[in-house]
């Protein structure tokens, strides 16, 4: 497990981004992650599913920050 990155267990549809987001501490500063909505998906059933698959977004997210993929808002978008 990488301490340096801790996932905190807060996802949750935002309404204006049209994205599912979550927050992770990186060595110790918080940085937002967002999930686009594809234009397919209901909202709902797409935080369900992102939850549920969790693990592999965490590990989506470890290779974007390794990859330093933050845009200009300091956020990680997949």
């Amino acid at each position: 497990m990488n301490q340096q990155l801790i996932f905190n267990n807060d996802f949750a549809f935002d309404a204006t981004r049209q994205a599912v987001s979550f927050s992770c501490l990186v060595s110790g500063l918080k940085v937002r992650c967002y999930i686009a909505l594809p234009a397919t998906q209901r909202a709902e059933a797409y935080l369900q599913q992102i939850k549920a698959d969790a693990f592999h977004w965490e590990d989506a997210v470890e290779q974007a920050i390794a990859d330093d993929a933050y845009n200009t808002a300091g956020e990680i978008w997949l």
